[in-house]
């Protein structure tokens, strides 16, 4: 009994011996793995910059530990050239922002040229949080970023891109991407214009933004198990056809400026200027927003920036030249080229701006060129006013539309989105400024043309009224009077020279006049005749003179009455009167001579050329008409009806 007790303690003490020693083993073996997995983890935010920075390509660096950024760290940066993986192991990556930091504001930040993978050995416990950014709180990918494994949860973004802002090539084959908040779009990711996204929608989820709540898509987006959306080449034909109508426009004005006959060759070279100008102007915008789509392209970016904000002082300042072309505008050209001198220093200083990453970044001379164009514009203002507003008041508003059009374009350019147009709403008001300057110019030149053709026309009309006949039969009666009635003879003299001075006068005269001084013009013609011809007597029948007509209209119909009707009766008489009736003033030149029958619709014989003059300017300056009622050996009747309406708003 006791040996078998003694054998049964002796295996227990071995077995419980053996249980100790096993367990000694599995504990040492643990801490060595844990020492282990500590000597090649990252428990630090900066010395998980430094193992970044140190790696090589192709290396995998794993968490140990969470690790938490302080206020004064920065995005933890993927450089150029990096091909790394990151593998969270069920830790975390706590950014810790409570406000945005700008670009800085992101947890990871992947640049152009660099890949990343990033995945999590425990499938799920690995996050990436508490970023704060401008675009990109937890991830700001210029390059490459593959998400393997973990969550991207719990960041910010002012703009777009909560979670994950992409400007490269971002590849969701696992993890999470979820409950990221940002102030625009894409509360989850945002694809940009030129970025390329390939993921699965489940992956992403309850993230949210005020549109597009978890995917933001401005590129070019593949589903996994869905459609591919290119956006990219949807933008690029989208933004020809936004360009092709102010192309189509400058190009059809370039044509009617070249065809206009009414410009002349001055006026023709201003006009192909600012048109060539503007033209490029849109090429211009249609170019920074391809480049902004297909890339990185820093220095073409550049220097098509310098020639656009160069480019629109430039186009004010030849607008100058349309409002008046006589000045020689020294000083703005100063301007205009000190303006370009600015800007040309971001080849080589961001003084007035540079572009980082494919993001514009303003200098603190950035608004040089609205400051110079504000000037000009004002000033252009200014010269509208002082040159126009004595004249062609008509035409005026085209100029006013035009001012208010780029005043209007200017503030739509800061409240609008810039990249969501192929040209900007300046660009746009400027090319349809170009056209409406064309149309105010084109009149002008018709104004000064109708102008001509009056004038000439008023020289037609007195010549009809002052014919070679009547200035020698009244020299040969002036100079019968002189032997037998000098003062008979100086009288008519008088009475000569202020007929020819009131005829004279005439041709300068474009407004109606009042008829009690055509009346008076009238009086001294027929005084003069009645010289001439005693047998002639004309009669004044005046109840209503409050009536304006066209200078000539009065005189021509009772000297037509005198030669053609009266002159020949032993005892002529022309009778002249006015009245109202109704909302009619009436004038009737009525004879008793020996009338005619009705003239063809066209001749070519003084009578009836000066009777047509008489009536077109009748109808043209007052909207009135004439009625002419002959009877052969009975006598002529013609009757001026002009409307009172029409006379009060002369």
């Amino acid at each position: 009994m006791s040996e078998s007790i003694v054998k049964y303690n002796r295996i227990l003490r071995i077995a419980f011996l053996s249980l100790f020693a096993l367990l000694t083993v599995a504990f040492s073996g643990e801490m060595t793995a844990q020492a282990a997995q500590n000597s090649s983890g990252v428990n630090a935010w900066s010395a998980l910059q430094d193992e970044i920075n140190s790696a090589k390509s192709g290396d995998t660096i794993m968490l140990g530990a969470d690790v938490t950024a302080t206020e004064s760290d920065v995005a933890l940066s993927i450089p150029d050239g990096m091909v790394l993986t990151l593998d969270l192991n069920g830790h975390t990556i706590e950014r810790n922002l409570t406000s945005s930091k700008g670009s800085d504001g992101a947890a990871i930040r992947v640049q152009s040229g660099a890949a990343l993978t990033v995945k999590d050995s425990l499938n799920g416990e690995g996050k990436i949080t508490g970023g704060y950014a401008s675009h990109g709180g937890g991830i700001c990918n210029i390059g490459t970023l593959i998400l393997e494994g973990g969550c991207i949860t719990g960041n910010f973004a002012k703009y777009a891109g909560g979670g994950v802002a992409n400007y490269g090539v971002f590849i969701v084959k696992s993890g999470t991407v979820t409950a990221n908040t940002t102030g625009e779009e894409g509360g989850g990711i945002y694809n940009a214009s030129h970025g390329y996204l390939i993921v699965t929608k489940s992956a992403v989820y309850d993230n949210h933004a005020p549109t597009s709540a978890d995917i933001g898509n401005d590129g070019s987006m593949k589903t996994i198990g869905g459609d591919t959306v290119d956006f990219v080449s949807l933008n690029s034909a989208l933004d020809i056809i936004g360009v092709l109508p102010a192309l189509a426009l400058l190009i059809v004005l370039f044509f009617a400026v070249r065809l206009d006959n009414y410009l002349n060759k001055r006026q023709k070279r201003v006009m192909y200027i600012i048109t060539v100008l503007v033209l490029t102007l849109v090429i211009q915008n249609y170019l920074d927003t391809y480049l902004y789509h297909h890339g990185n392209l820093a220095i073409l970016r550049t220097i098509n920036s310098i020639y656009g904000y160069s480019v629109r002082p430039a186009i004010l300042a030849m607008f100058l030249y349309i409002i008046s072309p006589d000045r020689s505008y020294k000083i703005v050209w100063v301007a205009v080229g000190v303006n370009a001198a600015v800007y040309m220093t971001a080849l080589f200083s961001p003084l007035t701006f540079s572009y980082s990453s494919g993001h514009f970044i303003s200098g603190p001379l950035k608004n040089c060129c609205v400051i110079v164009s504000a000037v000009l514009f004002i000033y252009c203002v200014y010269m509208t006013v002082k040159v126009l507003r004595p004249r062609q008041k008509k035409e005026t508003w085209i100029l006013v539309f035009v001012l208010l059009l780029i005043s209007l374009s200017v503030v739509l350019d800061y409240t609008v989105e810039y990249d969501e147009l192929p040209i900007s709403f300046l660009t746009i008001a400027v090319a349809i400024s170009c056209m409406m300057y064309y149309i105010w110019l084109h009149l002008q030149f018709v104004r000064g043309h109708e102008r001509a053709l009056q004038a000439e026309h008023r020289i037609q009309i007195m010549m009809t009224q002052i014919q070679p006949h009547f200035l020698f039969n009244t020299l040969t009666a002036i100079r019968a009077l002189c032997v037998k009635e000098p003062e008979a003879a100086a009288h008519t003299i008088g009475l000569f020279s202020a007929y020819l001075r009131q005829n004279l006068d005439s041709l300068n005269q474009t407004e109606v006049i009042p008829l009690s001084k055509e009346i008076e013009h009238t009086r001294i013609y027929t005084e003069i005749e009645t010289i001439r011809f005693p047998n002639i007597r004309v009669e004044y029948d005046l109840r209503d003179e409050e009536c304006f007509v066209p200078a000539l209209t009065i005189q021509p119909l009772v000297e037509n009455a005198i030669r053609h009707g009266v002159r020949s009766r032993k005892e002529g008489i022309v009778k002249v009167s006015a009245c109202r009736e109704g909302n009619d003033h009436i004038i009737v030149i009525e004879d008793n001579g020996i009338g005619f029958k009705a003239l063809p619709a066209k001749s070519d014989d003084e009578t009836h050329i000066g009777i047509n003059n008489v009536r077109e300017r009748l109808k043209e300056m007052c909207n009135g008409t004439m009625t002419i009622d002959s009877k052969p050996n009975d006598g002529t009747k013609v009757v001026l009806r002009i409307p009172v309406s029409e006379e009060m708003n002369r």
